[in-house]
């Protein structure tokens, strides 16, 4: 059988970059991590991220906190603006090419053009193009719908990625009959054209054509639809377990895959068609352990040992000859000291003849046999095995157990695509045989199956501690603990598994404007619970709920006409504000400096002098305390001047002069 891969086949640039974007996230991030709807159109893909914790969600209103991917399909821009205010953390995987084409639309929107997508309106990449323009844009996907659109205002023209390039050329030659001015760009992704018409070419001289990808995917779908405009014989795959065994009886097969599909799935589907599970383990990983044969196993005596081969005496007529690759495993070794004369050992007959007359024996065979009864109860018991990775063969790694050698397919390694397996020659790795089948010689390992079991019982135990963490709180209990994150809108606590949130207007009752100048990540803080829900491990404090409220201890202590010592904390041109206590302020008037005109009240108080005040006003609805530097003084006396006349006396003046009139009138 003869297999032509299409050398585009696979993950194209921006797919790679979302997939290894959304695995680091996974591990790097303290908090919850989601993707607005499937990162890529791969079911494989999406389901490895949700075992390491990456969750899909079709609706931001389904989340208050967390980090949000978006997927490289690209969304509206009305989501990145709700996502900044829910202050959601943000890690934008969008395509590039993706990117440019939402960078076009937004510009011609913007200048006044009517936007056209080529492409599936249903597609999500199209739905997201389309919030860049308002979602104004016309979605045409057929040439029928062209016909049908015309307009005299100008118009600017885009396409999906994926879409076929001879579709959209069909549909852009009717618009621009039926346009006035049109602007075109073909923002076809070149990875796209080139998956395209290699598959074209490559379905045009193949007996059958398979195509590996998720169902759901746009380019894939593509794919197939061109490999069967010139293949009679078309093979839609996810997975090696979906071929069809009518694929057997083509000998010459060309393989394409959608931009969506891991390379490791590719191999697989690859490795199954080349049939190399066959009956003999050695020949399915390409190794150099022989198949073993049917033969019988004797014990016989050691007669005679050189640096080349063993001699036996097998109670047979011919003696039985054990050359060293058949007795030693490392032939840098000396054989004659690990063979002596007089030893008995167990071998099995290769060949009756071995063209000397004697009779070909091997010592090492039986030691499979023995090293399979060995893997057999280890593959039973599900025993965890060492091992130490020997050779990079396709589709996997020959792995040695130190008792026989097995193989690991590339899938079985990781939980994430590994790229390089040469790095990782010489490396001692723990494994558990899931495949074992004796008759076929057949020992599959995987080092997957035990970090998944790791990271579930990992898990598990988070909840368990998490479950005894919650248990143990409750509305009003005073708690101790270190500070695990903080952010511009609070601080996260770490409550033995539980993380407690203390938002940034609970920790203190004056404003704090940057957390970190009280604290930093690794200190202690004291808190109160304030809000608790159990069932989703959310919990609320409040450190200055503590401590009572300021205003209400002034409250409680002070009152209007009594004198107290106040600190000046801050001078403006109408007065100064002073502390009474801490975090409690009140306003000295201008006018109430001093008796004498004050016309810079910096000539009267600076910032932090200490001043006796009296309370002259307490407003308790709008918490407002006026202040007297002057109630607390006492009026200045009028100055007399010596020697000024201020009256003098008319010694002309009679009292005819002063009441006559009056007198006139009686």
């Amino acid at each position: 059988m003869n297999i032509r891969k299409a050398k585009s086949a696979g993950y194209c640039f921006g797919v790679n970059k979302a997939v290894n974007t959304a695995y680091e996230a996974s591990e790097n991030s303290n908090e919850k991590v989601y993707t607005l709807g499937p990162l890529i159109h791969n079911v494989h893909v999406t389901n490895e991220l949700k075992e390491k914790g990456v969750s899909i969600i079709d609706n931001l209103d389904d989340i208050d906190e967390g980090t949000v991917i978006i997927r490289s399909h690209g969304v509206g821009k009305e989501i990145y603006e709700k996502i900044k205010k829910k202050n959601l953390k943000l890690i934008d995987a969008t395509c590039p090419y993706v990117k440019s084409i939402q960078n076009k639309v937004e510009k011609y929107h913007n200048k006044g053009y009517t936007i056209i997508i080529v492409g599936d309106s249903d597609h999500p990449e199209v739905k997201g193009v389309n919030g860049w323009c308002e979602n104004k844009a016309k979605v045409i996907f057929t040439k029928e719908e062209a016909k049908n659109f015309k307009t005299d205002e100008n118009v600017c023209v885009v396409a999906q990625t994926t879409i076929i390039e001879a579709l959209f050329d069909d549909i852009t030659n009717i618009i621009k009959d039926n346009c006035a001015n049109v602007v075109i760009f073909n923002t076809i992704c070149n990875a796209t054209s080139v998956r395209q018409e290699e598959a074209s070419l490559i379905a045009s001289e193949v007996e059958a054509m398979v195509v590996v990808g998720d169902t759901h995917s746009s380019n894939t779908k593509k794919l197939v639809e061109i490999s069967k405009s010139k293949c009679d014989n078309v093979f839609f795959v996810e997975t090696a377990s979906d071929l069809d065994d009518a694929i057997k009886k083509y000998n010459n097969i060309g393989l394409t895959a959608g931009a969506s599909t891991p390379t490791q799935l590719i191999e697989e589907v690859i490795n199954t068609m080349d049939n190399n599970m066959v009956d003999s383990f050695e020949k399915n990983i390409e190794e150099s352990i022989k198949e073993i044969r049917e033969g019988d196993i004797v014990e016989g005596e050691i007669v005679m040992v050189d640096h080349n081969e063993v001699t036996m005496n097998i109670g047979y007529k011919s003696d039985g000859i054990v050359k060293k690759a058949d007795f030693l495993y490392d032939l840098m070794e000396d054989l004659t000291s690990k063979a002596a004369k007089g030893d008995k050992v167990k071998v099995m007959v290769m060949k009756m003849n071995d063209g000397t007359g004697n009779v070909s024996l091997s010592k090492i065979k039986v030691d499979e046999l023995g090293a399979l009864d060995e893997a057999k109860e280890k593959f039973d018991s599900k025993e965890t095995v060492k091992a130490k990775i020997t050779k990079v063969v396709k589709g996997g790694l020959i792995v040695d157990l130190g008792f026989i050698k097995a193989f690991m397919p590339a899938s079985y390694y990781d939980v994430r695509f590994i790229k390089d397996f040469d790095s990782l020659l010489g490396k001692e790795i723990e494994c558990r045989i899931v495949e074992f089948d004796k008759q076929k010689n057949k020992i599959i390992v995987s080092r997957k199956i035990l970090l998944e079991e790791a990271y579930k019982e990992r898990k598990a135990k988070e909840k368990e501690l998490k479950e005894a963490a919650i248990a143990a709180l409750e509305i009003g209990k005073e708690v101790e603990a270190p500070i695990k994150n903080i952010t511009n809108f609070g601080m996260f606590i770490d409550l033995n598994g539980v993380d407690g949130f203390i938002h940034i207007s609970d920790i203190a009752w004056k404003r704090v404007g940057n957390i970190n100048d009280l604290y930093k990540v690794g200190d202690s803080v004291k808190a109160i619970v304030t809000e608790l829900d159990k069932d989703n491990y959310k919990v609320k404090l409040s450190v200055k709920d503590l401590t009572k409220e300021p205003w209400q201890e002034f409250i409680e202590n002070y009152s209007v006409g009594q004198t107290v010592k106040a600190t000046i904390k801050n001078t403006t041109n109408f007065g100064a504000f002073a502390e009474i206590i801490p975090d409690v302020e009140g306003l000295i008037h201008i006018s109430q400096l001093s008796h004498d005109r004050v016309n810079n009240v910096e000539d009267a108080v600076k910032t932090g002098d200490e001043v006796n005040v009296k309370i002259i006003d307490i407003n308790k609805d709008k918490r407002k305390v006026s202040l007297s530097i002057k109630e607390t003084m006492d009026p200045p006396k009028r100055k007399i001047e010596r020697n000024k006349l201020y009256h003098k006396e008319d010694s002309n003046v009679t009292l005819g002069d002063i009441f006559g009139d009056l007198l006139k009138s009686e």
